[in-house]
């Protein structure tokens, strides 16, 4: 991977949001484009990215905190051939 592609990091909820927001800002999408793609309603991915989470989303989380861990969001490296 490329050490020129960025990485967000997110330790709650609310960072996670902004981490997808700017993501999706920064590939130029709206958030009717984006849910689109993901096959999402546009609510439901503003709802997210306002950092408002389901309860599975919050034991992740609860997880990740009580390990000692964050997430961190990194675009894929792709295969060649």
């Amino acid at each position: 991977m490329s050490t020129n592609l960025r990485e967000w990091r997110a330790a709650n909820p609310p960072e996670l949001g902004g981490a997808l927001a700017r993501l999706r800002q920064s590939r130029g999408l709206t958030q009717e484009e984006l849910a689109a793609k993901a096959g999402l309603r546009r609510e439901y991915l503003s709802r997210m990215e306002s950092g408002l989470a389901t309860e599975q989303v919050k034991s992740l989380f609860a997880v990740l905190r009580e390990e000692g861990y964050e997430l961190v969001i990194s675009p894929r490296e792709t295969s060649r051939g």
